[in-house]
């Protein structure tokens, strides 16, 4: 048995001993706790990211999805206020599209080149950038600081990219003392730009499959109105001429039998001249020849009906022989040329016009030029009056030499008519019989 002393200072021992591993395991506890919590949040941040990416994935309105963007990033990496900006392609431009919180909402519709703030370096380098002292890092904008008019505690801005391009960059701030962004709201909001720049994408197309369309109808609206004007104007006045000659005949039969058989032959030349007529709307409509053996014949038909019917002086000028083209090609051209010379009858009121075909051997360019001796126009007001204005000749003829890749060029003025260039690259416009049939 031992004596009392010893057992107390076993006790001791043992109760030192539980005090340690209880701190230990006290730790160890705090330790899961913080990583349990750490792991909740990310849950509930992702699943803020799941319901904000459907919701962009719905929309397909461009103006209401860069709201939803912009909203979404402050809200994913639980910031103070943010921007979006987007590149304007044409000009290398950043554009303030959207601006929330801060007091920065002034700046919508500011420009600022692309090597320009911190915006502009992501932007350049497609890399994201945590600042959390922007007073001390050279690439911060201060134009920009002083529209804010308050202090930052910590900047974050992220790249937007769609098919390894830029599209425009996130900016998010902290304003409150004490809050920083750290490498987990990088990786966020990262991986929120990702999809919130297809998103972006989606719209964009969108928008353009709009415009696409209400072009479509503004042509379809113009070539029904063209039809009833060139019907009016052309066959229904021939057919009423016809019918006003039969209804004469008639009474000659009856009355004066010996005058039928020349207005009869009267009748029949007005019937001639208007199945011409009809012909020719077809041919305009759908030349099928352009179709079957290219466009070449097709002018060839083209002007000696306009010859025949409207007693036009035109003249066709292949300075080279060609191959096949593609058929959008074949089609785009016909089409410039005939909208160049509706408008050289109608406006101008040319009486000689010319049409001429040759190849560039320098450039590998086919050049088609339309050239009248009509009345001419003022350039420059014409294309300043031109929303104003019910026809879109010009528009279509400049859209179909984009088509192309190739290059429109008017030149015109008062009294000394009009030259209409089309130039187009050749090669890339010749028809391929192994893929296209």
């Amino acid at each position: 048995m031992q004596p009392l002393g010893f057992l107390i200072s076993d006790i001791n021992r043992g109760m030192v001993i539980d005090n340690k591993e209880i701190t230990e395991l006290n730790a160890q506890v705090s330790a899961l706790e913080a990583r349990l919590k750490e792991a909740q949040e990310r849950i509930e941040t992702l699943e803020v990211i799941q319901e904000i990416d459907r919701s962009l994935t719905s929309e397909l309105n461009l103006e209401p999805l860069l709201h939803k963007i912009l909203a979404g990033a402050v809200k994913v990496s639980k910031a103070s206020a943010g921007s979006l900006l987007l590149l304007d392609e044409l000009t290398g431009e950043l554009v303030f599209a959207v601006v929330e919180g801060g007091g920065g909402e002034n700046l919508q519709g500011t420009r600022i080149s692309r090597d320009t703030g911190i915006a502009g370096w992501v932007a350049a380098h497609q890399k994201p950038l945590i600042v959390d002292d922007v007073s001390q890092d050279q690439r911060y904008y201060q134009n920009i600081a002083k529209t804010f008019g308050m202090k930052l505690t910590s900047l974050l801005c992220v790249p937007m990219i769609s098919h390894n391009r830029v599209t425009g960059v996130l900016q998010v701030v902290h304003t409150q003392p004490g809050h920083y962004f750290g490498p987990s709201e990088q990786g966020l909001l990262t991986a929120f730009a990702s999809k919130a720049a297809i998103s972006l994408e989606n719209a964009r197309l969108y928008e353009s499959l709009k415009e696409e369309r209400d072009k479509l109808l503004v042509v379809e609206d113009e070539i029904r109105k063209r039809l009833a004007r060139d019907l009016h104007d052309g066959p229904t006045q021939f057919v009423a001429a016809i019918v006003m000659s039969l209804g004469f005949l008639k009474e000659l039969i009856q009355k004066t039998p010996k005058q039928a058989p020349a207005e009869v032959d009267y009748a029949h030349d007005l019937a001639e001249k208007t199945l011409r007529q009809l012909r020719t709307l077809l041919f305009d409509l759908r030349p099928v020849i352009l179709e079957t053996q290219g466009l070449i014949p097709a002018l060839d038909l083209y002007t000696e009906r306009l010859q025949e019917t409207d007693n036009l002086n035109i003249d066709l000028i292949v300075e080279h022989e060609f191959s096949r083209l593609k058929t959008k090609a074949e089609m785009a051209i016909f089409a410039v040329i005939q909208e160049a010379v509706a408008n050289a009858k109608k406006h101008a009121h040319a009486s000689k016009i010319d049409l001429i075909l040759r190849i560039d051997e320098q450039q590998d360019r086919l050049v088609v030029t339309i050239k009248d001796n009509g009345q001419g126009f003022d350039i420059r007001a014409v294309t300043e009056g031109y929303d104003k204005r019910d026809s879109m000749g010009m528009i279509n003829m400049q859209e179909r030499a984009d088509a192309l890749n190739g290059i429109l060029k008017i030149n015109s003025k008062m009294g000394q008519g009009t030259e209409i260039i089309l130039s187009l690259p050749l090669a890339e416009n010749l028809l391929d019989r192994f893929k296209e049939k």
